[in-house]
């Protein structure tokens, strides 16, 4: 009986919302409300001894949205805001965002009153501020658009991977440094150099590349370095081990005894500069960082005085 009657508040649902404004269908286990206007129903359903209780089904707020990166980019009208940054569908020049309602069925009325005889269109969710609707526009006024090659870039810096930082240094990172002692530091090979990634959508081709151009070691407490490059490796019998690096290396000016687990942290921070160009323009970007983190111990040399020979006892 149940099932029978929820059946019969639907059919009525659907013919109230054909043939009149707002009306009301009325059953001993639940009614409907449907109003024309916002092409709503609202049903209640109960049982025979349950009261029925408000339940809102409306085609005019979306039930889902689609990502930003998966859709094409529509026109609606003479200038499109850009809809690449959007994760709501599309967004068009009267401020509103629209998203294909796939799953929406109109009724023959509404179908008869919004779409155009002979032209070929779609139903879309359309989200003004708080206002959410359904509506059917044609195909012309939802044809593929091409995005700026600005907004194509932030596909492409997306993409990028850029090189975890390993830290190198001479002493090695697992020997104890010595206070006073030059240290050198360095970026292995592979981690310098130039990272790009290319995104394209129909008639936009942009590559993104970043550029190294900063490496920052942070030692806490024992210093902080900044380096231009990516430091020179250390060569064992060729280079001095009592003189510093030529270009990237640190002397530590006390020992990390106090600090926690008697060791200093270190942080490599590479700064990378990023930049594009596709489609005959160009421009740059935010710049992106990569990171590793180590630590290192760090002691003082006891001297030991020895009298000279043949001295006094």
């Amino acid at each position: 009986m149940l099932r029978k009657s929820a059946a019969v508040i639907v059919v009525a649902a659907v013919v109230v919302l054909a043939s009149g404004d707002v009306a009301l269908a009325v059953d001993p286990l639940g009614s409907a409300t449907c109003d024309r206007a916002d092409r709503a129903c609202t049903v209640w359903a109960g049982t025979l001894g349950q009261p029925a209780a408000p339940r809102a089904e409306s085609r005019s707020r979306p039930a889902t949205s689609s990502s930003a990166d998966s859709v094409s980019c529509p026109t609606l009208g003479t200038s499109a805001l850009p809809c690449l940054d959007t994760a709501d569908g599309w967004s068009g020049a009267d401020g509103c965002r629209y998203e294909a309602a796939t799953d929406f069925v109109p009724s023959a009325a509404v179908a008869a009153e919004e779409a155009t005889p002979g032209v070929k269109g779609g139903w879309y969710r359309q989200a003004c501020g708080a206002n959410f609707d359904v509506v059917w526009l044609p195909n012309t006024a939802t044809a593929a658009a091409v995005p700026s090659p600005a907004a194509v870039a932030q596909l492409a810096v997306k993409k990028l991977v850029l090189p975890t930082p390993q830290v190198a240094m001479s002493p090695g990172v697992g020997v104890p440094q010595l206070v006073g002692v030059p240290v050198w530091l360095w970026l292995p090979a592979g981690v310098w150099g130039p990272v790009s990634a290319t995104a394209a959508v129909p008639g936009v081709s942009v590559t993104a590349t970043a550029s190294p151009r900063e490496v920052a070691w942070d030692f806490g407490d024992g210093g902080v370095v900044s380096c231009g490059g990516p430091g020179t490796v250390y060569r064992p019998g060729v280079d001095d081990p009592a003189g510093g690096s030529p270009d990237c290396g640190v002397v530590f000016a006390r020992s990390s005894v106090g600090e926690a687990d008697g060791r200093f942290p270190v942080t490599v921070t590479v700064r990378w500069q990023v930049g594009w160009a596709g489609a005959g323009q160009q421009g740059v970007v935010a710049g992106l960082t990569s990171r590793a983190v180590s630590s290192v111990v760090v002691g003082e040399s006891q001297a030991l005085a020895v009298p000279a020979s043949g001295g006094a006892r």
